[in-house]
């Protein structure tokens, strides 16, 4: 699914939600704290993006997603001056991953302008209305695949990307030619070069044929359809049964402009690309003139969803004059000429058993609902994260409310209403007392009190998002820390294989294994460590940035505060972070534990 945003609502939950805000709309923060908390959002912004458009494995809703870019675009909005050049706030999408070959979009391959309701459609209406009078729209399916930018020339299709960021997309030329469906070589009086683009989705009815035998191709694994897609397309060795089941929605000519012949609407462009060779179904491309018409197709297709062969998560409506496209134009994530209308997530009604409050890297506490297991689309449900203290408090959830949880995208589960409410006790609801900020040094180590921020931190420190030690799962890094061979990060790279062996779950190859992976981690680049230690305000990309800037980690510590001018507004406040961060007691012996092994210098 695309992920979209409709901005004027998250802004108003923001206001609602976050910190006391002027008269103007902007947050009464000095610009300090201001750029920590972009720098924050950002991170976390990248991180999401990384785990949608790269591992395929979504942790947040779309709808907290929403929430964390609306808070970036308004500090953005508010303190301009701290915007970063490289802001996820300026991109679509995610960039593909280091060592993979990409292509250059033609022209941007953007979001789409959606909501929930039909809010995102009338402003289009009422737009296009305002330009042009009563106008033409086309209504398509919103399929929930993955989408492609297919180049041909003299015919032959010669290349094939994935969005990936929006201005380039990941090289997967190879597989889509295996795909049915989708024409190697063009038919009929086709011009000499030819921009198509669509979404590739896994055909719903040959699901089960190509899961083939028990313990046959492992399809299940794919959380939704869009997943086996996404994967098995950006696969180097697909699974043959899993790619037979690719199909294309072609659903845009991209160089129309060019194509000659008089082709001014995307209906036309439509009728030639079905002229060509590729495989246009007319039923799901209807026109409409009215809100009402549209309203109309979006209750057929809810109601005749399971009935299509593709994944669908609403509908899409587009101005159909080109020319009218061109003057209405295009923003930095979205075209002004489209809208989404999302379908209602899938719902179930159950119990919740209990609200636990989870512990994460940093010290955030985040609230999750343990529930009475439901079957909801086909997906067992049985723990749904509340985000946060004020969702909980909107919620006013407690441990034996009956609730109404849906999927949102068909992936993430979230509680959307409290049904009935459980009789409370004197406490009240499940929202906690409010507790100090934790130490940027708390839980280095395992000690009292910490295994849950400590074991957090750790599965962070190995994740891809760190250093990508392969074979250390959370369950085997909690195995270890409850062995007692680790106990705290720098005792990682002290283990021996003799000692893992004898670990509950742990053998002589697995150890060898686990050992060996992380000898393979070897001695990172310092500043490639410091973003493993997952540090608030300090990802990947800052990282890298300071490492381009200090010859190493001891030349920026060695720099006083009032010397930090020298780096960059936008980096400035994750430097003052490291600094503060291996200037706390923790960090102080974190560096002299690493320095003794060689691996900072």
């Amino acid at each position: 699914m695309i992920r979209c945003l409709c901005i004027c609502l998250f802004l108003l939950l923001i206001l609602i939600h976050s910190r006391p805000v002027s008269a103007g709309g902007c947050p009464e923060i000095p610009p300090a704290v201001a750029q920590q908390r972009i720098a924050t959002l950002s991170e976390e912004i990248r991180y999401h993006n990384r785990l949608y458009y790269q591992e395929l494995r979504p942790a947040i809703s779309d709808a907290e997603y929403d929430r964390l870019f609306a808070e970036l675009v308004l500090l953005e909005g508010c303190f301009p001056a701290l915007a970063a050049a490289d802001s996820p706030t300026r991109k679509v999408g995610s960039a593909a991953g280091a060592g993979i070959l990409t292509v250059q979009h033609e022209r941007p391959m953007l979001s789409l302008s959606s909501s929930t309701g039909p809010e995102a459609v009338a402003a289009l209406l009422r737009k296009a209305a305002a330009v042009a009078g009563e106008v033409n729209c086309l209504i398509q399916p919103k399929v929930d695949g993955l989408p492609v930018e297919l180049i041909y020339e003299a015919g032959r299709l010669v290349s094939a990307a994935t969005r990936g960021d929006g201005r380039a997309g990941e090289d997967v030329t190879a597989r889509v030619r295996l795909i049915r469906a989708v024409p190697l070589m063009l038919s009929g009086a086709f011009p000499p070069r030819l921009v198509v683009r669509g979404e590739v989705y896994a055909d719903l009815q040959l699901l089960p044929a190509a899961a083939g035998p028990v313990g046959g191709s492992g399809i299940e694994q794919y959380a939704t359809p869009r997943h086996l897609a996404a994967a098995t397309l950006k696969s180097q060795d697909p699974d043959p049964l899993a790619l037979a089941a690719l199909r294309l929605f072609p659903f845009e000519l991209a160089n129309a402009d060019l194509v000659g012949g008089g082709v001014s609407s995307d209906i036309a462009s439509l009728q030639l690309l079905a002229e060509w060779g590729f495989q246009i179904s007319p039923e799901h491309t209807r026109q409409v003139k009215c809100l009402d018409e549209v309203k109309a197709i979006y209750r057929d297709l809810l109601a005749n969803r399971d009935r299509q062969p593709f994944a669908m998560d609403g509908i899409v409506v587009k101005v159909d004059d080109l020319a009218l496209r061109r003057r209405l134009g295009e923003g930095a994530r979205a075209p002004f000429w489209a809208a989404a209308w999302k379908f209602s997530p899938a719902t179930a009604r159950t119990v919740v058993r209990e609200i636990r409050w989870s512990v994460g890297r940093t010290g955030r506490r985040t609230p999750v609902a343990e529930l009475v297991p439901v079957s909801i689309g086909g997906v067992r449900v049985s723990r749904v994260s509340l985000h946060n203290a004020a969702e909980v408090a909107r919620l006013g959830i407690a441990a034996g409310d009956q609730v109404v949880v849906g999927l949102v995208g068909d992936v993430i589960p979230q509680v959307l209403e409290v049904a009935e409410r459980a009789p409370r006790d004197h406490h009240g609801g499940a929202v906690p007392a409010k507790s100090a900020e934790p130490a940027i040094d708390a839980c280095l180590s395992d000690a009292a009190g910490c295994r849950e921020q400590f074991l957090a931190r750790l599965v962070h420190f190995v994740s891809k998002q760190g250093l990508n030690i392969a074979g250390l799962g959370r369950g085997r890094l909690e195995a270890l820390i409850e062995a007692g061979l680790i106990v705290d990060i720098p005792s990682l790279f002290l283990l021996q294989a003799k000692e893992v062996a004898v670990a509950p779950g742990f053998g002589d190859k697995t150890a060898r294994q686990l050992t060996a992976a992380i000898r393979a981690a070897g001695r990172p680049e310092p500043f490639r460590l410091v973003a493993a230690l997952g540090i608030t305000g300090v990802g990947k990309a800052s990282a890298g940035r300071l490492a381009k800037r200090f010859p190493s980690l001891g030349a920026l510590l060695a720099l006083e505060e009032e010397q930090l001018s020298v780096v960059s507004g936008a980096d400035r406040g994750a430097a003052r972070t490291v600094r503060r961060f291996f200037h706390s007691p923790g960090g102080r012996e974190l560096l002299v534990k690493l320095r003794g092994q060689g691996m900072l210098n």
